[in-house]
């Protein structure tokens, strides 16, 4: 009888519990971090000693591992100790996988957030997995290689020397200077490229200072050009030739407006005008 009624009863009329296994999950996301920040709390204010003892008091026997990821969820999850029932919504295994290092920059983001679900935060987990899958295939373009937190960094290729100088030497600087072959690296190639910018620019100045002279020299060439010539001679042919022009042409003195005006040589009779002008017809003044 007893058996029969236990397996005809539900499990939330045998446990007597709510029927909503939603709330159960958070209650028990709740619980977790209760135990990851009163863990990481213990840890961060003792000693490894004290803090061993502590946990033997507790009786703590989840084992290392249990213990690792609720001080991994704690640490991560700072910004949360003073409500920890905004994660509530999230179940444990999304919180871990919050804390690996592909997605640890969307809990920065949920900060902002005043109220979260958990399907919000499942699809911002899949929009970052798409970025960094998509990160991975267009930014390995050259040598240009992307993080998995979407920085880009520079890679060179095998240096491949039959005498070795750049390992050789990279490899005393390292032991003389204590620098990483990172660091000589960027430092060699920023004096590389500064020197070559200072060579550009001293070619620049050395053309402009080459034209300067060039210019000198054409202004001096047209002076000794103008010196070579003999302008004494210039002067004597000049002279020359105007004396030349006097003597086949008359001089002039203005005395052909000074002298009388000559009589016309026309003979122009008082009788021939006369004709003249009665051979003009006569004009009827009654006809106009």
């Amino acid at each position: 009888m007893n058996a029969l009624t236990i397996a005809t009863e539900s499990y939330e009329q045998q446990h007597q519990i709510n029927s909503n296994p939603t709330v159960h999950i958070e209650q028990s996301t709740l619980e977790y971090l209760h135990t990851a920040f009163l863990l990481y709390e213990c840890k961060q204010t003792h000693n490894k000693r004290e803090y061993r003892a502590l946990l033997s008091e507790y009786a703590w026997d989840k084992g290392n591992t249990e213990e690792k990821r609720s001080l991994k969820i704690a640490e991560h999850f700072q910004a949360f100790v003073n409500r920890p029932e905004d994660l509530a919504v999230l179940p444990v295994p999304v919180l871990l996988r919050l804390c690996s290092r592909n997605y640890k920059v969307l809990i920065h983001e949920l900060q902002g957030y005043r109220q979260f679900s958990c399907t919000e935060v499942l699809e911002l987990i899949e929009e970052r997995r798409a970025f960094l899958k998509s990160q991975s295939r267009d930014k390995k373009e050259g040598n240009w290689r992307a993080t998995t937190d979407g920085n880009r960094y520079y890679t060179f290729g095998k240096i491949m020397e039959d005498d070795q100088q750049t390992g050789v030497l990279t490899e005393k600087l390292i032991e003389q200077t204590g620098l990483s072959p990172q660091r000589i690296v960027r430092m060699a190639i920023a004096d590389l490229y500064e020197k070559q910018q200072t060579e550009i620019t001293q070619d620049e100045i050395d053309d402009f200072v080459a034209a300067k002279p060039a210019e000198e020299n054409l202004i001096s060439d047209l002076g000794d050009v103008a010196k070579k010539i003999n302008w004494e001679s210039k002067q004597e042919e000049f002279e020359t030739l105007w004396q030349r022009d006097g003597e086949e042409s008359k001089e002039y003195t203005g005395s052909e407006y000074l002298e009388e005006p000559q009589e016309s040589d026309i003979d122009c009779r008082e009788s021939d005008v006369a004709e003249a002008i009665d051979a003009q017809p006569e004009i009827d003044i009654s006809k106009i």
